[in-house]
């Protein structure tokens, strides 16, 4: 019988070694970054502070479904806090200076924790994208600028964050959380830069070409260990990328992004050769598009496509995943007042999200409620319809 492939969980339940005999790993940075996911209630005041809570303290069940609300896997997440507080490598690990702050009017979808260990050292963790519409426009925004607002505030915090800390610097972050740790790191005060051990992206949206041409980028950029699934999406967004490796994952296609699935091999992520170009929720032409347009033009394309999934009446992925017979009609419906030129891209980064992050709905039911709205399947009139590619 062959055996299971073994994930982060899985890992934690096995490596007993501490830190002066393993160094800190991709794999336990992944873990880390993961730790910033939880919304902690009101009641978790002392991982509030610089001193920070035990992660023991956390490990409560009455929290656990205010812990994880709104978040991808909920019960990968507590089987996660539970193997962190049972492992002899991170029980010793404290929480603290948990912020937590979302704003819509912003676009701003900002969390972090410093995770302080035993002997000084601390890991600066910054939380992904949640489900929320506004958490997902951030990051589009990231298409086009730098110096969004939640990176922008990643600065402040690591910079704060490194004032606390008497020890080595990690920080590190899953999904978004990985672009803030890399944006902090490379425009954070050089002092505090100096005291950064590594910085660790886990399949984190990459930058603009501008960004990753500068010289300080190019220069910090020594430090960063980046990591991506074969099929990643969220982390070969729109632009060229920094230097990679590539983890295997027991999924598929959007899902690879579940940090769950990714493949751990001793003490070390188990890697392929390279990425699969084939993957994205946008398919090429439509990423083609968006990187030839200009700044202000990109600024227009993500507005647009957010009032359409706006129009869906919820404000979670998971919502408009929830209830898609009537948030697509909903959406689409949405796209008869746009300019034509437009309007196709925008049905297929449409499309591409329902079939990225729910693969389960029968794709062809769009085109159906296109024709219903006298839309071709690419969302064009009349005999310039072409057929939808998703």
């Amino acid at each position: 019988m062959a055996q299971a492939e073994e994930n982060i969980v899985d890992y934690l339940g096995r490596e007993f070694r501490g830190f002066d005999e393993l160094p800190l790993s991709d794999v336990d940075s992944l873990v880390l970054a993961c730790l910033s996911y939880y919304r902690l209630p009101d009641e978790a005041k002392a991982a509030r502070t610089v001193r920070g809570a035990g992660l023991h303290e956390l490990f409560r069940a009455d929290w656990f479904a205010h812990m994880t609300e709104g978040l991808w896997d909920p019960a990968g997440l507590v089987a996660l806090l539970t193997a962190v507080v049972a492992s002899p490598r991170l029980r010793g690990v404290r929480l603290a200076s948990y912020v937590s702050e979302t704003s819509e009017e912003q676009e701003k979808q900002f969390a972090a924790c410093t995770l302080r260990f035993p002997n000084g050292d601390a890991y600066v963790s910054f939380r992904g994208t949640d489900n929320s519409l506004v958490g997902w426009k951030e990051d589009f925004n990231m298409a086009f600028e730098t110096g969004v607002p939640s990176q922008l505030r990643a600065v402040q915090y690591l910079e704060r964050a490194a004032r606390s800390v008497k020890g080595r610097i990690y920080v590190g972050g899953h999904s978004k959380g990985g672009n803030l740790a890399v944006y902090a790191a490379a425009h954070c005060k050089p002092a505090t830069f100096e005291r950064i051990e590594r910085v660790f992206s886990h399949d984190g949206p990459g930058f603009t070409a501008e960004t990753l041409a500068s010289a300080d980028y190019a220069q910090r950029c020594a430090k960063l260990s980046k990591t991506v699934p074969e099929s990643s999406l969220i982390g070969m967004m729109f632009e060229q990328q920094e230097t990679y490796a590539v983890v295997r994952s027991t999924s598929v296609g959007a899902t690879q992004h579940d940090p769950f699935s990714w493949v751990v091999e001793g003490d070390a992520f188990a890697q392929v050769d390279g990425i699969s170009r084939t993957a994205g929720y946008l398919d090429q032409s439509l990423n083609q598009w968006i990187c030839s347009m200009t700044r202000e033009e990109r600024a227009g394309f993500v507005n647009a496509l957010f009032s359409v999934l706006y129009a869906g009446g919820q404000d979670t992925l998971a919502g408009l995943k929830g209830n898609l017979s009537e948030t697509l009609p909903a959406m689409f419906s949405q796209l008869t007042d746009m300019d034509e030129a437009q309007r196709g891209y925008l049905v297929q980064a449409v499309s591409g999200l329902v079939r990225a992050f729910a693969p389960d709905v029968e794709l062809p039911s769009v085109a159906g409620i296109l024709a219903g709205l006298g839309l071709g399947a690419d969302g064009n009139k009349g005999d310039d319809a072409q057929p939808l590619t998703v």
